[in-house]
């Protein structure tokens, strides 16, 4: 099965974007505007949403790393209080649709547990492995 490679957008397009979603167009103008796919124009809309431009022109070159009480916020939000995705974007202030999605989706799978971030990496040597080479 042949990969997808993902396109790359160019700054001045997501500064393009940027402009036509401040001056309040939807992501389907978005997508007509630009020519770019209307999932791509979505996700550009919702991250302008919660973040501003910044969020649309920095998108995906920053990883951020959220606490376990701010994943919980989001996951009562979306799954005990209803809220739409975008809803929670934007109350929450995270830029990623698909972070959210996952967290709720960790979340149902594994209860609160699963949204505690596991040390990443090799284990470190204890002082006696150390000792006995």
């Amino acid at each position: 099965m042949a990969q997808r490679k993902r396109a790359v957008y160019s700054d001045a397009m997501r500064r393009r974007a940027v402009q036509i979603l401040s001056e309040g167009a939807g992501h389907r103008a978005l997508a007509g505007q630009l020519g770019i796919p209307d999932a791509t124009a979505r996700q550009w809309a919702r991250a302008f949403a919660a973040g501003g431009a910044e969020a649309v022109l920095n998108g995906g070159s920053r990883h951020r790393v959220y606490d376990f009480e701010a994943k919980m916020a989001v996951v009562r939000d979306r799954l005990e209080r209803g809220k739409s995705v975008r809803e929670v974007m934007v109350a929450h202030g995270i830029p990623s649709e698909s972070s959210v999605k996952m967290w709720c989706r960790k979340y149902r799978q594994g209860g609160a547990e699963a949204l505690v971030d596991k040390p990443r990496g090799r284990k470190p040597r204890s002082a006696t492995e150390t000792a006995e080479e």
